[in-house]
């Protein structure tokens, strides 16, 4: 008698587990798929805090008294290793993104990545004192800072 108790509690558990783990809720951060958006999106992570890191440099360096202080091209120099950099991490994150969306948003990142700079290399070359490439300067680093928000994640409890 006791073993058919037994046996009875086992399939009742068994019956349990297997309705928890057919029930389960496929969605874009839950389910097998997790494990590959989880690293994406940790990805993403990297090259967001990469990419305002960047930002925040290039705001400094593109400023009229920086472009022509001394050791301007040393800077602009290590900016444009940083962007290389980063370019390439937004490249791998593109050919890894697991949605539309996501390859998307980092496109998007790329291309106002790729006006900032050439904003920068224009003031360069006029030498900084034009207030025409600087406005286009202004107007690069807000696109990009707008790129790199939206490169983050729209559920805003992972972040």
């Amino acid at each position: 008698m006791t073993w058919l108790w037994i046996l009875i509690a086992v399939v009742v558990i068994a019956g349990v587990v297997a309705l928890v783990l057919v029930g389960r809720k496929e969605g874009r951060y839950i389910g097998r798929r997790s494990v590959v958006v989880g690293g994406w999106l940790s990805g993403a992570v990297d090259a967001y805090e990469q990419g305002v890191a960047l930002h925040q440099a290039a705001g400094a360096a593109s400023r009229p008294d920086a472009v022509a202080a001394e050791g301007a091209d040393a800077r602009w120099a290590g900016l444009q290793r940083r962007a290389d950099d980063l370019a390439a991490r937004l490249h791998a994150l593109r050919d890894t993104a697991p949605e539309v969306e996501d390859r998307g948003r980092v496109d998007d990142a790329l291309s106002s990545l790729q006006e900032l700079r050439s904003a920068i290399d224009d003031e360069r070359a006029r030498g900084g004192g034009a207030p025409g490439p600087r406005e286009a300067i202004e107007a690069s680093l807000a696109a990009f800072e707008a790129s790199l928000r939206r490169l983050r994640s729209p559920e805003q409890h992972l972040w």
